[in-house]
């Protein structure tokens, strides 16, 4: 037997799902007067036309949404999600982690000691060439993490696929440096090489 008393049990996960177990509650008390299941509606309604036209707004208003359901969760809404009560019942704190928005997934590609950007400038310093990003590239690169709903997580599988051609042509080459551009991340055109004789 182990002694819990001073020990804490912490418990996280995705809980893919739960905010629509938190809005059909919380929808559930107003069925009569002072209903808001309209405004909902409406902004709902708005998300997917921004969704239509190709805008960026319609992830971050559902990311806003699920994080402000997420800050309602209870017990009951755990239970029904399929735990166990003998189970909730002994995590008497919950707390919601807010999504990730653009500017911190570009901190996290930049800032972090083993970063994934400073990863593939060293890899590509190894062949003597220079990797640059500009910050339109890296917003651009947050957006399709944010789009493709896989956070931070999915970062390493963007910046892979829009440089594995490019670390395969640069050995043996007299490239110098490699820009990668907003209209390389959004496959519009490809990352601008720079030759050394073109300084000379």
């Amino acid at each position: 037997q182990v002694d819990t008393t001073n020990i804490l049990f912490v418990c996280s996960g995705a809980f893919n799902g739960l905010e629509k177990i938190v809005s059909r509650r919380k929808n559930e008390k107003y069925l009569g007067f002072g209903t808001s299941t309209s405004g909902s509606q409406g902004r709902r309604a708005a998300a997917q036309a921004g969704q239509a036209e190709g805008s960026m707004t319609s992830e971050q208003q559902d990311a806003l949404e699920r994080d402000r359901l997420f800050s309602e969760v209870e017990a009951q809404d755990l239970i029904e999600f399929g735990m166990i009560p003998e189970f909730v019942g002994r995590f008497p704190a919950l707390v919601p982690f807010h999504s990730l928005t653009e500017d911190m997934l570009v901190r996290i590609l930049t800032e972090p000691k083993n970063a994934l950007v400073p990863q593939y400038q060293m890899l590509f310093g190894m062949d003597k060439v220079e990797l640059k990003l500009t910050i339109d590239a890296l917003q651009a690169i947050a957006n399709l993490a944010i789009q493709k709903k896989t956070g931070a997580r999915g970062l390493r599988a963007i910046m892979e696929k829009l440089l594995l051609d490019v670390m395969f042509e640069i050995p043996g080459t007299n490239v110098e440096s490699v820009e990668v551009t907003e209209e390389a991340v959004l496959g519009l055109s490809a990352p601008t090489f720079s030759y050394a004789e073109e300084k000379e």
